[in-house]
């Protein structure tokens, strides 16, 4: 009677071989997602969609005020004093371009910066 306990040495090798290549694709993988969430330019233009449209809230909650010029200037720093961003030196003194459209009724919003 012959019982067999425990694993042979060329099945750990191939065991311990295959975790190595998995893991070597699940890092090279993951490296390369936290290389482009660090990318500034990516960065950038998330930061620019961020306050565009925290902007699209603020200007509904005030859109008489905006309908009344054609052609409006804000900076963010007046957004985020209204609540609708934090308060952060990255954007506050970004510029905005506010402009209504009378035809559609709709409000365009660009950060000019």
């Amino acid at each position: 009677m012959n019982n067999k306990k425990g694993y042979t040495v060329p099945e750990l090798v191939a065991i311990i071989a295959l975790t190595g290549i998995i893991a070597l694709i699940c890092i090279s993988k993951t490296s390369y997602a936290f290389k482009e969430i660090n990318d500034p330019d990516i960065q950038k233009e998330e930061v620019k969609s961020l306050v565009q449209q925290a902007t699209k809230a603020y200007v509904k909650s005030k859109e008489e005020d905006f309908k009344k010029e054609e052609v409006t200037y804000i900076y963010a720093k007046e957004v985020a004093t209204a609540g609708f961003l934090f308060e952060k030196d990255a954007y506050n003194s970004m510029k905005i371009k506010i402009s209504y459209q009378k035809e559609s009724n709709s409000f365009e919003i660009e950060v000019v910066e």
